[in-house]
């Protein structure tokens, strides 16, 4: 499998955390490239999270029915019972399996002949202000699952109305995806959800990690254990690093010691006979000692979603041994959305910004980003030399570094998460 390290850790010069940005409104060649960016789009209607504000990203999530009422008429009904957090801005949400899980409820609500709970939808709830109750604003499909490791992600997909939604127009609060390797004894975790030890509203709650767990099948951490405060209701939600990134889903206690469990759910196949069903044995969910699936458990997944192509581990190195490939992300440096149609350049090994002419010659490759913001090269940058790059995007300034050594350390693949001021 290839790796996938931080942005250029060079062995020899460390690169620089602050870049030279062009000034004023003079022309240069990289304007030049980045001239036909799609334009970013405007007139957001959400705010982006800041570090008090991340609740804004953590939804409710529950079962949808259609009930007939006495006039014969089907109305929809629908409540929460699980959280979720919200990874990009088009609507792709993180959960735990269980709370997407509706089989059960289907199974009890087929004696009533006039309710109907659909399958694979769930309604998802945003809190508007901290101190009122979640609203109900649209549905979602299950896109996909990871029944075995309990995670799950859910796509927004309609409105209450059941009419489709452009996911492009909803331009929702969003919290990325952190590395949760990187999650150390005594860290701070700071846990988003909705409880139902805490009422209808969002709670917050502050924890340590305590350490670490591992399971049979999962390679690595299974599971990061934690002192923070989390209940039934918390299931699918949210737990940030100190840098607001989402490194942990609460999903159960998996500490067999862990008592006062606040619920308790069949989630593992704890019998070993290949399925997870009423014959094994209930996991407390919630107590004493809490447990987090690492994020990375469901990094594939998610990078599948959002139409990326994670390398799978009987992916040979090929070529990429021999060189090394730059992947990522652009986005705007005060909201932290992606733009889309920004351009990243890297020139010709040697040349560099104030030697560029404008020359196609004198580029390697320039690519745009997705809609997510994505980018991926497919030039491969030569070991042993040093390159300039650049990248900008309609109504950004634009940024420019030169010398960036490629060495014998570098990764294979390098993730680049680039940012942008707007002029």
């Amino acid at each position: 499998m290839r790796r996938i390290h931080p942005f250029f850790k060079m062995s020899c010069v460390a690169l620089a955390v602050l870049v030279a940005m062009l000034t004023s409104g003079a022309a240069s060649p990289l304007r030049a490239w980045t001239a036909q960016a799609a334009p970013a789009s405007q007139g957001s209607n959400q705010q982006r999270p800041s570090a008090k504000a991340q609740w804004r990203a953590v939804v409710q999530l529950g079962p949808v029915a259609l009930v007939k009422n006495k006039k014969g008429k089907q109305e929809l009904r629908f409540f929460g019972w699980g959280s979720g957090t919200v990874l990009t801005s088009d609507g792709l949400i993180l959960t735990n399996y269980h709370v997407v899980d509706v089989s059960d409820l289907i199974e009890r609500m087929k004696r009533q002949k006039n309710v109907t709970v659909l399958e694979d939808k769930l309604v998802v709830l945003f809190t508007r202000q901290p101190d009122q109750p979640p609203v109900a604003m649209f549905i979602a499909d299950v896109v996909d699952a990871l029944p075995d490791i309990d995670l799950a992600l859910v796509r927004i997909s309609s409105d209450l109305s059941g009419e489709a939604v452009d996911p492009d127009s909803l331009d929702l609060p969003f919290i990325e995806p952190g590395d949760s390797d990187t999650v150390e004894i005594e860290d701070v975790l700071r846990i988003y959800g909705y409880p139902t030890i805490g009422g209808n509203t969002i709670t917050f709650t502050r924890g340590n990690v305590s350490g670490f767990d591992s399971e049979e099948g999962i390679e690595g951490r299974a599971w990061i254990k934690t002192d923070a405060t989390i209940s039934g209701g918390n299931s699918g939600g949210t737990a940030l690093n100190e840098a607001g990134q989402l490194v942990g889903v609460p999903t159960q206690a998996a500490v067999a010691s862990a008592p006062n469990v606040a619920d308790c759910r069949r989630i593992q196949d704890t019998n070993g006979d290949g399925q997870i069903d009423e014959t094994d044995t209930c996991i407390p969910i919630g107590g004493f000692i809490n447990a987090l699936r690492p994020v990375n458990l469901a990094r594939e997944m998610i990078a599948e979603a959002m139409g990326e192509t994670p390398a799978g581990p009987d992916e040979p190195d090929g070529p990429v041994s021999d060189g090394v490939q730059i992947v990522g992300t652009i986005v705007d440096a005060n909201t932290g959305k992606p733009i889309s149609g920004a351009v990243f350049v890297v020139l010709q090994s040697g040349i560099t910004w104030d030697d560029f002419t404008g020359s196609e010659d004198e580029v390697l490759e320039a690519v745009k980003t997705d809609r997510q913001g994505r980018f991926e090269m497919t030039e491969l940058l030569e070991r042993g030399k040093t390159y300039s790059v650049g990248w900008g995007a309609r109504g950004y300034k634009e940024v420019t570094q030169d010398n960036l050594e490629v060495t014998d350390d570098t990764p294979e693949v390098v993730e680049a998460k680039l940012k942008l001021q707007k002029q």
